[in-house]
């Protein structure tokens, strides 16, 4: 997989999980674990500041904070209930720990391979592999940016793909307000996203908008990426019962 540059890893050291999208995904973990006491595993965690709520909202939870940016893991605070780990998704096939839930927030669409259809792949493959860490009662939190197109539900994410991952057009697609420029970002629609959770053998449990939130794309690069809509979907996962 291809990794951003330590500057394109800086620019996204924010923490997206703003109070609308905490209250969505606190109403689930209410509901699927109300004694409070489960591990859980933050892919992509950087600095760690949702695992830092979940620690301080749920004393009784333990949990994991999985990044390959080693500025980032820096950054943590210290807790005895957390656990560090440097290393990418491509290692979680060499884990052995189970946990309760596994967050991976706006981590999909940077599992970029040298393709488009390698990098399909390696969301799927990553989907499959978080099914095998979950626990009994295990539960995937998931954030996503869907995008829907204009004509063609499915036509934006390629685009965009194909723009950012261009070395050649690099220049362009930063102009556009792409971090990844050179490197890709590969975002779906909402049935793209729910198709592929559904391969990896997932199943929605729950979906939600939290917020109205848009990329605030100019006109004409919204006409040229054939963008509809924008919005920031949470998918709340569990294992399909014929895998279980």
């Amino acid at each position: 997989m291809k990794k951003l540059s330590d500057a394109q890893i800086e620019a996204f050291d924010t923490e997206y999980v703003d109070e609308d999208r905490w209250t969505l995904i606190k109403g689930r973990i209410d509901a699927d674990f109300p004694d409070g006491d489960f591990s859980f595993l933050d892919l992509g965690g950087g600095s760690g500041r949702f695992a830092d709520r979940l620690l301080s909202n749920y004393p009784r939870a333990v949990g994991s904070v999985l990044d390959n940016s080693e500025v980032l893991l820096g950054r943590n605070q210290q807790n005895e209930r957390k656990e560090i780990i440097c290393g990418s998704v491509a290692d979680l096939t060499k884990m052995t720990k189970k946990y309760d839930l596994v967050c991976m927030h706006w981590l999909l669409h940077h599992l970029i391979g040298d393709s488009y259809a390698g990098t399909r792949r390696n969301q799927l493959n990553t989907l499959k592999t978080l099914a095998l860490l979950l626990a009994r009662r295990g539960r995937v939190s998931v954030f996503e940016n869907n995008y829907a197109g204009w004509l063609v539900n499915d036509l934006p994410g390629r685009l965009i793909y194909l723009v950012t991952a261009s070395k050649a057009v690099a220049t362009v697609s930063r102009r556009m307000g792409a971090n990844t420029a050179g490197v890709g970002v590969c975002f779906l629609s909402k049935k793209e996203w729910s198709e592929t959770i559904k391969e990896a053998g997932l199943t929605v449990l729950d979906y939600g908008e939290p917020d109205a939130w848009q990329w605030p794309l100019r006109w004409e690069w919204k006409v040229f990426l054939h963008v509809g809509n924008v919005r920031a979907g949470h998918y709340w996962l569990g294992v399909t019962s014929a895998q279980a």
